[in-house]
């Protein structure tokens, strides 16, 4: 009788305890369920953006089909997560398309998102479709554009579900959980693990009935891996989309060490009813009572928001230490699990603002290039400029992911920029003297734009573009009354006589504006006979990270 009241607060601490662990998981599935249905958001965006980048081909909505099947095969071939593309007509039939992404007239007209893009004149998401006999299907995505003669062409996308799943298969999930993507029709795109035995499957209940639901929510259940898990999903309503996104915590994985640590609880407190026994009659209001109070006091003080709360019992012999022992390293456990899962949480929305930065960064960066690069046209020859720019921003982008975006080595960004002009094949078109300094991220972005612009003038009108022309590039240190500055000069020899030209492309104006709006920097061309001459001067606590 005397430990009925020990076990009923062991008891009552453990309930509380699970139902407070229980809450904190089924949020945890919610948020993650939310952050995977923002990185989908993210991949069909970008498949927008790239279906409105190949609008702009004029081998895309031209009249030669067969250059516009030649642009779409090339577009596939570089980008991996596409099956292939198509460009459909006003009627139905299919114009072009590339050889990963066969249609037929019949085809087309049932699909869902040529009606849906037909009626609405705006980007459409599909459902689950071209899955032949032993093959796995891909999720079209359909941009209407106004073609020559201002007829309507439906640009088709097919994403590819392989890649799909191993994008999901990228993000980390806990022992037993499962991250599944559908769509509006509940069919399965990927799903992690097993992405090959599900996809393109239905959705067995209580999925189904999850479809036509108008805000997420989160749900336990036992899914047909026999797993029991707690899911929190998005619907195809609270989505971007239009795709059902669910991310499942296996129960065991989250509840196993709660339970281990409630059956040593219980073991221990067992083994203080036995020790009790036999001296509960003379001992019972002193080693039992005031301590029992004390624990029901701590547990109270818990639930209040106390959590320094503590029984402050040490282990000294009697059963009711043991037990105010035990829930005391319960607590910590709890309170050390807390503040693990607070960290995890922390980290990973300071990843997701950081990850929308650099995303929008690269975004305005790579428009504004695209603007000035097709201001005159979309033909082959810009298409390579812009190519060829999106390539010294790709170099510099693989520096800086290589620091975790702090800072670059200068001699490191130098060489990533002239390497398609003849250093990476063992030509000593370049000399590079300078001492070894970190550069800032901006700065590196900067300097590699300029950097890239200034080989592609060598190469077309100076010393590249002649066999014994060279360009001598040097950079130091120097120290002035306002403090220390960079100075980084570009010269020329050896190639056809310079002359200075009669009108400023976009080069030679991002070339002379990559640094005078930030880094306190004066740029300088000169145009000698003798060889084109580019001098920056910036200031060094700017530009140069620090310790260097």
């Amino acid at each position: 009788m005397a430990a009925i009241p020990a076990l009923a607060g062991l008891v009552y601490f453990i309930v509380t305890i699970h139902q407070e662990r229980e809450r904190e998981v089924r949020g945890q599935a919610l948020r993650a369920s939310q952050i995977t249905s923002l990185e989908v958001e993210r991949i069909v965006t970008g498949t927008q953006g790239i279906l409105q980048a190949a609008a702009l081909a004029s081998d895309v909505t031209g009249e030669s089909p067969a250059a516009c099947s030649a642009y779409l095969d090339a577009l596939a071939a570089r980008l991996r997560q596409f099956r292939g593309f198509d460009v459909i007509g006003p009627d139905g039939l299919v114009i072009c398309g590339s050889s990963g992404l066969p249609l037929i007239r019949d085809q087309v007209l049932r699909s869902s998102w040529y009606r849906d893009a037909r009626a609405t004149g705006a980007f459409s998401v599909g459902v689950y479709s071209g899955a032949q006999p032993g093959e796995v299907g891909y999720l079209p995505l359909a941009l209407p554009v106004a073609g020559d003669g201002r007829q309507t062409l439906i640009l088709l996308a097919g994403i590819d579900l392989g890649w799909l799943a191993a994008r999901l298969n990228e993000r980390q999930t806990s022992d037993g959980g499962a991250v599944a993507i559908a769509d509006r029709n509940g069919v399965i795109l990927a799903r992690q693990p097993d992405h090959e035995q599900y996809v393109g499957r239905p959705m067995e209940e209580p999925f189904p009935s999850l479809l036509h639901l108008g805000s997420p929510g989160v749900v336990e259940t036992t899914g047909v891996d026999g797993v029991r898990r707690i899911v929190g999903f998005q619907p195809p309503a609270a989505t971007a989309t239009g795709l059902y996104v669910g991310t499942g915590i296996s129960t065991k994985a989250v509840f196993g060490p709660i339970y281990a640590s409630t059956w040593r609880s219980i073991a221990i407190a067992g083994i203080g009813v036995l020790a009790a026994a036999g001296i509960v009659w003379s001992l019972g209001n002193r080693l039992l009572r005031t301590p029992l109070l004390r624990i029901l006091a701590t547990v109270d003080s818990w639930r209040a928001g106390d959590e320094a709360a503590r029984t402050g019992i040490s282990r000294d012999g009697s059963e009711i230490s043991f037990l105010a022992a035990a829930t005391d390293e319960y607590m910590d456990a709890v309170l050390a699990d807390r503040a693990a899962r607070r960290v995890a949480e922390e980290h990973r929305s300071l990843l997701l603002r950081e990850m929308s930065h650099r995303i929008k960064n690269v975004l305005a960066t790579v428009q504004a290039i695209a603007n000035q690069t097709f201001r005159a046209g979309a033909g082959p020859d810009s298409l390579r400029t812009f190519s060829q720019r999106l390539s010294a921003m790709a170099a510099t982008h693989d520096l800086l992911v290589s620091s975790h975006w702090q800072s670059t080595d200068l001699r490191a960004t130098v060489d990533a920029a002239v390497r398609p002009f003849g250093n990476e094949t063992g030509d000593a078109r370049f000399e590079i003297v300078g001492p070894q300094l970190e550069i800032t991220a901006r700065g590196a972005f900067s300097l590699s734009m300029a950097l890239h612009e200034l080989c592609t003038n060598a190469a077309k009108y100076g010393a590249l573009s002649a066999p014994g022309g060279i360009v001598r590039i040097t950079w130091g240190l120097h120290n002035t009354d306002a403090g220390r500055r960079l100075l980084l000069t570009w010269e020329e020899r050896g190639g056809p006589p310079c002359v200075e030209p009669t009108r400023r492309g976009f080069g030679t104006r991002l070339v002379r504006a990559a640094f005078t709006s930030e880094f306190d920097a004066h740029t300088s061309l000169e145009f000698p006979s003798s060889g084109l001459r580019f001098e920056l001067d910036a200031d060094a606590r700017q530009i140069v990270a620090a310790g260097s």
